[in-house]
């Protein structure tokens, strides 16, 4: 394993090369800005016509035959208006954004988390299109007819105001925006097999932490509103995941605890190839990955088994081969990996 000098990454798969964490941080910064600079670019002719896009909305929404809708908060049309247009500047240029997620994400991912983003970033846009389609065209016109229809019904005399008509549907379009991304990052890493029972947390943590964030910044005018979607929202997801993060795990790890030179107690993986043959009964304490020396795929789940689960050592019993544990860019460069070939260890 070639080490680099300074600030070099921990976990290496077995196609990385030693990279200075401040590369990744300047390429990070670089495409972020010009994504940034493209989405406001992109934002200005959204912005020069938006008044006939949200005439559109406004007819759409509209439940009455006569008119019945004012306008009594100014300030709050020239703020949606810019909104709209940044969010319509967002979603132009979302092919390139996805692009660029893509193309600083693939080198660190492992085979299956590849396939986890790919489906991500193929599935988010178009359930966002079908989806707000269906809800704000659709749904949300009835919605407002059947209200107006109870209002006549009482006799009242009918005005709504078309800043509040506009904002709840923006408010609802993001919120399932919101709802949506949570629910494909959690399926998607279930049917990939990186989500399952052992780091159903993990995932809960930083999935729904980032969404709950999100949401209440989001409605920071209206601290209570906010809690109260953000806590639904979050139920929603965690029923629509729940198959998955009760799933169970592909593979039973076991750590053994034992004493290294030093006298310091340190936890052991021992992990079963197989890649010769062995009459020997397999012992529960053994993580059975056949063929791990040689299969990429097999390689792929180890190292997040050593992520997930942090084990000090890593000894490879029945495995003739040798080469790629030599070469331990596999694992975290604190963790020894041996051989131990065709034998067991004493308990």
């Amino acid at each position: 394993m070639t080490l680099c000098e300074g600030d070099c990454l921990n976990i290496h798969l077995g196609t990385d090369a030693s990279t200075k964490i401040t590369t990744h941080t300047n390429e990070l910064f670089a495409r972020f800005g010009i994504l940034i600079f493209i989405w406001i670019i992109a934002s200005i002719p959204w912005l020069l016509n938006v008044d006939e896009v949200l005439s559109y909305f406004v007819g759409l929404l509209d439940p009455c035959d006569s008119d019945c809708l004012n306008l009594y908060q100014p300030e709050k049309w020239s703020e949606i208006r810019w909104l709209v247009s940044g969010f319509l500047g967002l979603i132009t240029v979302l092919p390139l954004v996805n692009r660029q997620i893509w193309l600083f994400s693939r080198p660190a991912l492992t085979t299956s988390e590849r396939k986890m983003l790919m489906l991500i970033l193929i599935t988010a846009p178009v359930l966002f299109v079908i989806i707000t389609y269906v809800s704000v065209v659709k749904l949300l016109p009835l919605a407002y007819g059947f209200g107006h229809e109870i209002h006549d019904s009482y006799g009242f005399v009918t005005k709504y105001d078309a800043v509040s008509m506009i904002n709840f549907a923006m408010l609802l379009l993001w919120v399932q925006t919101l709802v949506l991304l949570s629910c494909i990052v959690m399926i998607t890493g279930g049917l990939t097999g990186n989500l399952d029972s052992t780091n159903a947390n993990w995932w809960r943590l930083r999935v729904y932490g980032f969404m709950a964030l999100i949401s209440i910044l989001s409605h920071y005018d209206r601290t209570s509103h906010g809690l109260t979607i953000t806590i639904f929202s979050l139920a929603f997801v965690e029923l629509i995941a729940r198959p998955w993060t009760t799933k169970t795990p592909k593979f039973q790890v076991t750590l053994r605890e034992t004493f290294n030179a030093e006298g310091e107690i340190v936890s052991v993986l021992d992990l079963l190839c197989g890649c010769t043959s062995t009459n020997q009964n397999v012992s529960n304490d053994f993580t059975v990955m056949e063929n791990v020396c040689s299969n990429e795929t097999t390689q792929d789940d180890l190292l997040k088994l050593i992520i997930n689960h942090g084990p000090s050592k890593v000894i490879v019993h029945c495995c003739d081969t040798t080469l790629p544990w030599k070469n331990q860019d596999l694992a975290r460069q604190d963790i020894e990996i041996t051989l131990n070939q065709n034998q067991k260890p004493t308990r």
